[in-house]
């Protein structure tokens, strides 16, 4: 065999490799090969990786054709020319691909790359799905961007020249509200008074009372409600001699002269005149208990003094009246009913004496009064039968005031008051408190004031509240009514939504506030005059006694446990009823009880710009919601409140800190509201801003309330507690500009928020 054979029998053999172990081409140190080595490894090295060597085709080892030993040179040469062109071009890409540093790096940069994509995906997404800011000339309508003019609309409409005429007669622009502000926005002077008088929008009760009037005084009353102009005939004849109350006094054991020996007890008389009509100590009713399943409670309250209505005994068949304030100071026709009590013969040191002693005895029973019906009704407790109450509370003969038929729960809703009552009346002769307990009695049924229309009208509508609310409907039509109190539920929706956001709010009352609901529908009974003249046809209502109209309607209303089914059901629904013009939060329904008149404000109408509604019937709203959620406020809260509170005579510290919070819960939910507040319809003929017309009209709001209940609007202490109210939050700083150190700037130091 030859050399040449033998080396191609070689090469098919081993194919590369082989060429390795043949002598000529061992160990050549060449340019391609400068390490010496074997050329064949390198060779394969190369076409591992698919590089043509020697080669412009794609080489594969199976595909190499054999190689003859003659033409090993040449090869050789050719190999050593183009291998280096080939490692200088490949040698970058071998190290990458070989290197274990280079692939580490790979692998970390991926995950790194994939880890960020991951993470900021999402947040790109948010991003580009996000609305971008706008514009400022641009306000969110729906799902569109409008344009803002420069200068929101002008409201033309003629209950916005109304209202802005109603604001701006009680401003005066001489004053800074910086430093005075009752001043500034409560103005009333001879040049105005008529003016305000006709147009005070903010004023609801006022409002009741003036159409109520009219209504009553007109002599071609429809048939239905004739009875309403009788009983307001009688009152406008009604005096402190009356014949018949003079008799009904005497009946009740009359006047006890000076030496004479008193009763042993007034037990027996607080019964007889419990029987007969209102009393002046305790009041006993009946109203459901809480839960799904309720029953029948009976309750011992406070007097029903100064109550807006005469109520029924059964609470829950018939709408329910706001909380009654008991009124501060002696009544107004007590003087004259002392001159006439008194008999004849009386000597005149004598009627001096005893009338200054009856003064004292009722100054000081109001006093009592008025301090507990402050506490509330947290101090309650619930007894069983009446021999426990009799022991516990020995002040009255509770067997003579309770059915002797009833078994079912006592609750006695402030305790403390009736222990109280009990030291109270050891300080007195008992020929004392007899004299003074009928006079009171007898205060309770006469008008509150000496007899004139406006008088009249709030107490025909105080005895007969029912029939009176159905002839102040029947003056409105239903589709107003529906309109009107779909918007009052959006107002309370709003400022529940705004309150669940606070900070501090949470544990209990967040879940308070959450079931909290608000009733602002009318009772269905109000628009059944049937029904309601049915249940009246017994009583004979004359033009002639009020006296004796008055009786006859509390023995009506005065149903006793058997009349009633002790085993029925009951709703916790609470109406309100429309001519008594106040807001109130309901315990037993969780709910917020607006009355149809308070919603009838002008300030109230659809056409005017959200911010009225807010300041009016918004603050109304909001401050209920806070009494529903709060039980009391902290020491350094009831600490803030200034001593000037005591201008109000029937409203306590709290009763001030829960007025703050409800116009700073409506101001700000107001704010929130959607588009800007600045393209809210301006009123015409006033340079303010809507945010300055908010706290103005509530200013103006508490002033016209306070008015109507014979506050000194004009004393210093009202100013004070006026800008007091209006600095905290520290927003009217911010509104009207205030600099440091006047007086909103300076009083801003509660935020019951």
């Amino acid at each position: 065999m030859t050399a040449d054979s033998s080396a191609r029998n070689v090469f098919r053999k081993n194919g590369v490799a082989g060429l390795g172990n043949n002598g000529h081409g061992r160990n050549l140190i060449t340019t391609a090969n400068p390490s010496g080595g074997s050329s064949a490894s390198l060779l394969q090295k190369q076409l591992s990786f698919k590089t043509p060597v020697g080669s412009k085709q794609m080489g594969k080892s199976d595909e190499i054709e054999m190689i003859d030993s003659a033409n090993i040179e040449n090869f050789n040469t050719r190999y050593n020319k183009n291998s280096i062109i080939g490692w200088i071009c490949c040698a970058p890409c071998i190290w990458l691909r070989t290197s274990a540093a280079v692939h580490k790096m790979a692998i970390t940069s991926a995950t790194l790359l994939v880890t960020t994509l991951l993470v900021a995906s999402p947040i790109l997404f948010l991003i580009s799905t996000a609305p971008s800011p706008l514009p400022r000339d641009c306000y969110m309508e729906g799902d569109r961007c409008s344009p803002a003019v420069s200068a929101p609309p002008e409201c033309t409409d003629p209950i916005c020249e109304a209202v802005a005429s109603s604001i701006q007669a009680r401003l005066n622009w001489n004053k800074d509200p910086c430093t005075e502000f009752k001043k500034f926005s409560c103005w009333r002077n001879t040049r105005n008074k008529n003016i305000t008088n006709l147009i005070e929008m903010g004023n609801s009760q006022k409002s009741v009372d003036s159409q109520m009037l009219y209504l009553f005084q007109n002599k071609i009353m429809n048939d239905t409600f004739n009875i309403l102009h009788n009983l307001f005939e009688s009152c406008l004849q009604q005096t402190t001699n009356s014949t018949i109350m003079h008799h009904i006094l005497d009946s009740l054991g009359g006047y006890i002269p000076v030496g004479s020996v008193g009763p042993s007890s007034i037990a027996p008389l607080i019964a007889k005149i419990y029987d007969l009509g209102p009393s002046p100590l305790v009041d006993l009713y009946y109203d459901l208990s809480y839960g799904r399943r309720p029953h029948i409670l009976l309750i011992i309250s406070g007097p029903s003094t100064s109550s807006t209505i005469l109520e029924r005994k059964i609470r829950w068949m018939s709408p329910k009246a706001p909380p009654s304030r008991i009124r501060q100071g002696l009544p107004k026709l007590l003087a004259d009913l002392i001159d006439n009590f008194l008999p004849y013969f009386v000597s005149y040191a004598q009627r001096v004496s005893e009338k200054d002693t009856i003064f004292e005895f009722i100054k000081d029973l109001n006093k009592l009064q008025v301090e507990h019906s402050r506490r509330g009704f947290w101090d309650s407790t619930v007894l069983y039968n009446v021999s426990n109450l009799q022991d516990l509370y020995p002040v009255l003969n509770w067997t003579l005031l309770i059915p002797s038929n009833w078994s079912g729960p006592i609750v006695v809703r402030n305790s403390d008051y009736l222990k109280a009552l009990e030291y109270f009346l050891t300080k007195y002769p008992t020929r004392v408190a007899h004299n003074s307990l009928l006079l009171l009695s007898a205060l309770e049924i006469l008008p509150r004031d000496y007899p004139s229309p406006e008088v009249c009208t709030r107490s025909t509508m105080w005895a007969l509240p029912e029939l009176s609310s159905a002839l102040y409907i029947a003056q409105h039509s239903s589709d107003d009514l529906k309109d009107i109190t779909k918007r009052a539920e959006i107002i309370f929706k709003s400022l529940k939504a705004h309150l669940k956001r606070a900070p501090s709010l949470k544990g209990a009352a967040l879940v308070k506030l959450s079931a909290l609901k608000i009733q602002s529908q009318t009772w269905d009974g109000f628009s059944n005059t049937t029904d309601l003249l049915r249940t009246l046809q017994t009583l004979d209502i004359t033009a002639e006694c009020w006296f004796q109209n008055i009786l006859e309607i509390y023995k009506k209303n005065k149903l006793v446990p058997t009349d009633i089914n002790l085993h029925g059901g009951g709703s916790h629904d609470a109406w309100a009823y429309p001519i008594v013009s106040t807001i109130f939060y309901d315990t037993l329904s969780h709910s917020i009880v607006v009355p149809l008149s308070v919603i009838l404000i002008p300030y109230f109408n659809a056409v005017l710009p959200p911010y009225l509604h807010y300041a009016s019937v918004g603050v109304s709203i909001a401050k209920e919601i806070l009494r529903s959620i709060t039980k009391s406020f902290d020491e350094k809260a009831m600490r803030c409140v200034p001593h000037s509170v005591n201008i109000f005579s029937n409203y306590s510290r709290m009763d001030i800190l829960i007025h703050s919070g409800g116009m700073q819960i409506s101001y700000h939910s107001m704010l929130s509201l959607t588009g800007p507040i600045k393209g809210m319809a301006r009123l015409p003929g006033l340079n303010l801003t809507p945010t300055q017309i908010f706290f103005l009209v509530s200013a103006q709001e508490l002033c016209a309330e306070s008015n109507y209940l014979g506050i000194d609007t004009n004393a210093p202490e009202f100013d004070n507690i006026l800008g007091w109210l209006v600095a905290q939050g520290g927003s009217a700083t911010e509104v009207f500009k205030c600099p440091s150190g006047s007086m909103i700037n300076v009083q801003k130091t509660c935020n019951v928020l």
